[in-house]
């Protein structure tokens, strides 16, 4: 999930705008992305030089990286300036960091509430989901980062574990990996994970349907589901993520899963503004989805 924080800077007379987003889960030994957006106001606005670098973040209360000399930096009026950092070397040789942290932005300047940010672990290399046991498969999530935030996934292998142990590979071998949310429908789904975008192609295989009516696995919001043609047996690749109730799906679609987190990055996406086939007019993607262990 990504947060958003809107800011202001009392040190100065003419306030800029200052947000800032950050993720709030960070996969150890992989890059944590933030961004810092400034709006300056019409009469124009100085600034430390500091907060235009990493140092102006702070982990548990310490700033993660030294915050060197005394420049002050003239921005012209108007100006709108976007920054962003990877703040995991940083994080990674802090001595703040021992696990879940609380991310700040420079707080001797400004009042706001950190950002608690959870640490996990992606699952160990080598692994091979398609062959793995049943009982193994409960042990990891899917963290996957969209350009709307992040999505924390949970699976149900014991209603359908061929569609999770696919999943899972696909994630694991980076296949969905800037792949779009081709078709979004508002009180219905977000469907994505075509190769080409175009809601006509397929993964390296086909799956076997693993369809269900029991009461726990309705497609109901946040749940995990695949598409697939009029052939029952013919769901590869593309998958879908339910917006609202819908059950003329259940028994007929393999649902596999459910969002931990996330449901209102869903809603960002099936709320952006769509063609006469459902198809978002703004790209919505997949930034990377990343196979982790399970909490």
């Amino acid at each position: 999930m990504l947060t958003t924080l809107l800011l202001c800077v009392p040190m100065l007379a003419s306030d800029p705008k200052v947000t800032w987003e950050a993720p709030t889960r960070y996969i150890q030994g992989t890059p944590f992305e933030v961004s810092v957006a400034i709006e300056v106001p019409a009469d124009g606005s100085p600034l430390a030089g500091w907060l235009f670098t990493p140092a102006a973040f702070t982990l548990n209360g310490k700033p993660v990286a030294e915050r060197k000399g005394r420049e002050v930096v003239e921005l012209a009026p108007g100006t709108k300036l976007t920054l962003s950092y990877d703040l995991a070397p940083s994080i990674q040789s802090s001595k703040a960091f021992d696990g879940d942290f609380e991310l700040g932005f420079a707080k001797e300047y400004l009042d706001s509430d950190p950002i608690a940010v959870k640490v996990v672990k992606a699952a160990p290399k080598g692994l091979d989901f398609m062959s793995m046991p049943q009982a193994e498969l409960t042990k990891y999530q899917v963290l996957m980062s969209t350009n709307r935030g992040d999505l924390v996934m949970g699976f149900w292998p014991d209603a359908a574990p061929g569609h999770v142990r696919n999943y899972f590979d696909l994630c694991y071998t980076g296949f969905y990996d800037g792949l779009t949310f081709h078709r979004v429908i508002p009180g219905f789904m977000i469907q994505g994970g075509c190769p080409q975008g175009s809601g006509s192609a397929n993964g390296p295989r086909q799956l076997t349907a693993e369809f269900s009516t029991e009461p726990k696995y309705k497609h109901v919001p946040g749940v995990l589901s695949m598409a697939r043609s009029n052939d029952p047996n013919s769901a590869s690749c593309q998958f879908f993520v339910m917006h609202k109730n819908a059950p003329h799906l259940d028994g007929n679609y393999s649902a596999f899963g459910k969002l931990i987190e996330g449901l209102d990055v869903v809603e960002s996406i099936v709320g952006t503004p769509r063609d006469a086939r459902d198809r978002p007019t703004t790209k919505q993607y997949i930034k990377k989805a990343t196979v982790i262990l399970a909490d």
